[in-house]
């Protein structure tokens, strides 16, 4: 793996830490990077099946408002 120096919030990196149980910076900056491209897969695939959804519906009767 290549070596990438980068600064890093230290509340923000020991608060990530916490919360995913990581034990180094290391682990818990991979950690974080794996969860949010599993999110944003999942994002996209929900988003792909509400659009197929929202197509194969019919289509609706225009609402008419008093007033």
């Amino acid at each position: 793996m290549r070596t990438v120096r980068i600064d890093l919030d230290q509340r923000l990196l020991a608060d990530a830490a916490a919360i995913m149980g990581t034990s180094s910076s290391n682990a818990t900056v991979n950690e974080a990077l794996r969860r949010i491209v599993v999110h944003e897969r999942q994002l996209r695939q929900l988003e792909r099946l509400t659009a197929d959804r929202l197509a194969a519906l019919p289509p609706r009767e225009p609402v008419v408002l008093d007033g």
